[in-house]
């Protein structure tokens, strides 16, 4: 299943949602679906692995290609202002790959993302700055969506 990148209008924000196997082709062909010079991509985001997540296709040599290829759009986020990413998982099996992500990604100054590992989706969106009827509308929204695109045929 392919990474889902979505735009969340209330509250204002972003997300990539993992879904199903996420194949290392699917996997790198997401940044090119984020164009930062849309107003509808901001600088606020939640990527969240859902439980059915499976990222075992991704190896290091993937995360770093993945990296690469989000640089660019990270840096047109951020001219939009403080961009913020927390990594939201509630399945331990992908702990590894997210921790390496964060290892990867966070002390590089030139890559303008630290991003926050948080267990589940109302802690992101309170890490976000999110009030409490916000994170869980972000929550009810992307919730919905999981299921809507688990339910589409052919996933």
């Amino acid at each position: 299943m392919p990474v889902l990148v979505e735009h969340i209008a209330e509250p204002p924000l972003n997300a990539l949602i993992w879904l199903g196997r996420v194949t290392r082709a699917q996997a790198l062909a997401m940044p090119a679906a984020i164009n930062p010079a849309q107003p509808q991509f901001g600088a606020r985001w939640i990527s969240y692995f859902d439980a059915t997540a499976d990222l075992s296709d991704m190896d290091a040599a993937c995360l770093i290609e993945l990296r690469e290829r989000l640089r660019p759009v990270v840096v047109g986020l951020a001219a939009k202002g403080r961009f913020q990413m927390v990594l939201a998982s509630n399945s331990t099996f992908n702990d590894f790959l997210i921790a390496a992500w964060r290892a990867m990604v966070g002390p590089d100054s030139s890559y303008p993302s630290d991003p926050v590992i948080v267990r589940d989706l109302d802690s992101a969106a309170r890490a976000l700055g999110l009030s409490p009827g916000e994170a869980q509308q972000a929550r009810l929204w992307i919730e919905a969506r999981v299921a809507q695109a688990l339910r589409a045929p052919g996933s």
